[in-house]
């Protein structure tokens, strides 16, 4: 998995968790700021010590012949959503956190069910927030995600460059 893959992931499990008219978006641009929506500021931190300091996880192998045909690298990172629900009605805002608390929340029992290189969901609580500039004014709730995640990298022989050799035993 890769950030945009989980960022992808993270807005299409939002969008249908959400009613049709509710949007979806990242933070930045210049999308239309009318609620209700929600926006989600991200993050991707990488975590050098997480299971082992060797990013070299193992050979790839050719199917047929099982001879080495490249390398394996894992990166781990751990992944932040803030998700930020703006709405005009206080109610709605309190069912559209709750609603995006039942998206995620069964990731922490079966984390693959999200990606496969995903663990240790954490789903945090929901919170009222406040707006310093509020133009008309509405409602703001935000909840936080975060999960770990591994990517890899494949390195093909093609990249290594000619590494054989022949030995002749006499």
């Amino acid at each position: 998995m890769n950030e945009q893959e989980a960022i992808q992931q993270v807005l299409a499990d939002l969008d249908a968790a959400l009613p049709a008219g509710v949007g979806v978006r990242t933070a930045g641009g210049d999308a239309d700021a009318k609620p209700p929506y929600v926006v989600v500021r991200w993050r991707s931190d990488r975590l050098p010590e997480e299971n082992g300091a060797n990013p070299f996880a193992d050979f790839t192998r050719d199917p047929e012949s099982g001879d080495a045909v490249g390398r394996e690298f894992h990166q781990y990172f751990e992944f932040t959503a803030d998700c930020v629900v703006r709405v005009y009605d206080e109610g709605d805002r309190d069912v559209y956190l709750d609603r995006i608390d039942d998206a995620f929340l069964p990731y922490e029992y079966d984390s693959s069910a999200f990606h496969p290189d995903t663990a240790e969901w954490r789903v945090g609580g929901s919170e009222p927030r406040s707006n310093p500039v509020v133009e008309p004014d509405w409602y703001e709730g935000g909840k936080v995600v975060r999960f770990k995640y591994v990517k890899r990298v494949t390195q093909t022989a093609d990249a290594l460059g000619d590494t054989q050799q022949n030995i002749d035993a006499e």
